[in-house]
Parts: structure tokens; C-alpha cells; sequence
């Protein structure tokens, strides 16, 4: 495209609603994959920045397996993903304080056979 074409194309870009430049204050989002099978849980990354987090979830698995994501502090309350079928999988986008978190495979004695990780959100 030319720079004469370029220009006001930008332009009525900026104009429209909805589409803002990004700038220096815009809130990031973090994403991590959780990959279930058995007898594992494996995080695409071990480390996220805090707020905003996209946690997806996919089995990879025989079994049928859910996932559990709790704050190691005292007194949280647990996010729950559905339980999925081979091949299913979930997605969730929550707003993550800084902390460290368990996450593990909830069913009978999945966790017990090593079905479970730990995140660590940056602050």
C-alpha cells in the first residue's frame, strides 16, 4: 500500500469506535495452556504478570480429566473447570492477583498420580 493510501486509512482507523491505539497504561493479558494426560500436568509457562490471565485447558488424554486452579492463600476459593472428555477442552479469562497457585486434576486419585502444577503470578 502507499504511503498516500497508508495515511488516511490510519486515519479513519483511529476514528472509528472502538479501536484506540494501544498505550503505555493498557493492561496486558497473559495466557498459559494447562495440558492434561495421564498421569501429568503441564503448564506452557510457569510465570504470568498479574491481572488479567486467559487459562486454557486441553486433554490430551485417554481419561477424562477437569482442572482445579486455587491461591495458595488462605481462605481462596477455587476456580473449577468442567470436567472434559478426551480431547476437550476449556478456556477461562479471570483476573489473577499476585500469588502462587495449585492446580490439579480433581478427579479420585489423579492428583495423587502426579496430575497437578503449580503458577506463580507476578506482580
Amino acid at each position: 500500500m502507499t504511503a498516500r493510501l497508508l495515511l488516511p486509512a490510519l486515519a479513519l482507523a483511529l476514528l472509528l469506535p472502538g479501536v484506540a491505539p494501544a498505550t503505555a497504561g493498557t493492561e496486558t493479558e497473559s495466557f498459559v495452556q494447562v495440558v492434561e494426560k495421564e498421569w501429568s500436568l503441564v503448564l506452557s509457562r510457569t510465570s504470568v504478570r498479574a491481572g488479567r490471565v486467559t487459562i486454557e485447558a486441553v486433554n490430551f488424554g485417554n481419561d477424562a480429566h477437569d482442572l482445579v486452579v486455587r491461591s495458595k492463600a488462605k481462605g481462596s476459593k477455587p476456580l473449577r473447570f468442567a470436567q472434559m472428555s478426551p480431547r476437550g477442552r476449556g478456556e477461562r479469562t479471570v483476573r489473577l492477583p499476585a500469588g502462587r497457585y495449585a492446580l490439579w486434576c480433581s478427579l479420585p486419585g489423579h492428583e495423587a498420580q502426579g496430575m497437578k502444577a503449580t503458577l506463580t503470578v507476578r506482580g
